[in-house]
């Protein structure tokens, strides 16, 4: 019987009548797309045999009725393209049967399910986002502080809907296309993770992108640590207004004004007075977006 292996050493894109035994290692997510005006979707399934793993595209849903996780299946009248490293491809023209069980190698399953359901692309903040190469696939969090209205454009010759939304973190602010389904609901005043996105660039100005494998998940502010010299503040009815610097980096943060009179063991009166006297100071502070929650420092520097 043919394996994945004796597979993956052909080449060309082309339909194979022999029979391909796997096993089923994960079921990935669904993606949608448009051809001819019409409609359509395909499905990624991790499959392994005893020889390797391979990628599958399925594009007759009704096949995944015999394909869970774990299962043992036999296919015929599938295209195999000699792509990357191998897509095995499940039409509405293929055979899936099912089969006897077949132990498959640990390793080959977890590649199996890898590839069914890869790991998002690491998450940077956004200052970093900015200084990464085009084309680059990402991941990351901000709050979502403005967006435009929805509108719609022509893409390969059909409508489709895509709105600009403005992201913000502690180190930077980007702009964000949101296409399709996610250009729909309001995002504005919620944090948000974002993974999968792409940077792109337009008259100089690097954004980023949504794209098929992007989601969309509010979640909790995270408690970041950032460290620098206090250099310059600003008073205001309730907080104190806080420039750090760290190398060529420069951050304002905000602190309640009662925090930072605690921290200087001051008087809230005397707060400015204090912090001329002291800039500049050796900060290190928790933070959630731009507010300091937590000073942990805050000293003279020699």
């Amino acid at each position: 019987m043919l394996t994945v292996t004796k597979l993956k050493g052909n080449k060309g894109a082309k339909p194979y009548s022999l029979p391909l035994k796997l096993k089923v290692c994960a079921i990935g997510t669904t993606q949608k797309y448009v051809t001819d005006g019409e409609k359509k979707e395909y499905t990624v399934v991790g499959l392994a045999d005893t020889t390797d793993a391979i990628k599958g595209m399925v594009y007759d849903s009704s096949k995944l009725n015999n394909m869970q996780a774990s299962a043992t299946i036999i296919l015929m009248n599938y295209i195999f393209k000699n792509e990357n490293e191998g897509t095995v491809v499940i039409t509405k023209t293929t055979k899936v049967l099912k089969t006897a069980q077949m132990d498959v190698p640990e390793h080959l399953i977890e590649k199996g399910a890898a590839i069914a359901n890869p790991p998002p692309a690491a998450t940077l903040a956004l200052r970093d986002v900015k200084r990464s190469p085009v084309k680059t696939l990402v991941s990351v969090k901000g709050r979502i502080i403005s967006e435009d209205m929805a509108k719609t454009v022509k893409v390969r010759g059909q409508d489709v809907t895509v709105k600009t939304v403005s992201l913000k973190d502690n180190t930077d602010t980007i702009k964000v296309s949101l296409w399709r389904d996610l250009a729909e609901p309001s995002f504005v005043g919620k944090f948000l993770q974002m993974t999968n996105v792409v940077v792109t660039a337009f008259n100089d100005e690097i954004s980023i992108s949504s794209t098929s494998k992007t989601d969309l998940k509010e979640c909790d502010v995270p408690m970041t640590v950032v460290k620098g010299s206090a250099i310059g503040f600003e008073m205001k009815e309730l907080t104190v207004s806080i420039l750090l610097c760290n190398g060529d980096e420069f951050q304002e943060l905000e602190a309640p004004v009662q925090m930072i009179a605690d921290t200087l063991s001051c008087q809230l009166e005397d707060i400015e007075e204090n912090l001329q006297n002291r800039i500049p100071m050796k900060c290190v502070f928790k933070i959630k977006d731009t507010t300091i929650h937590i000073i942990d420092q805050m000293e003279k520097e020699d």
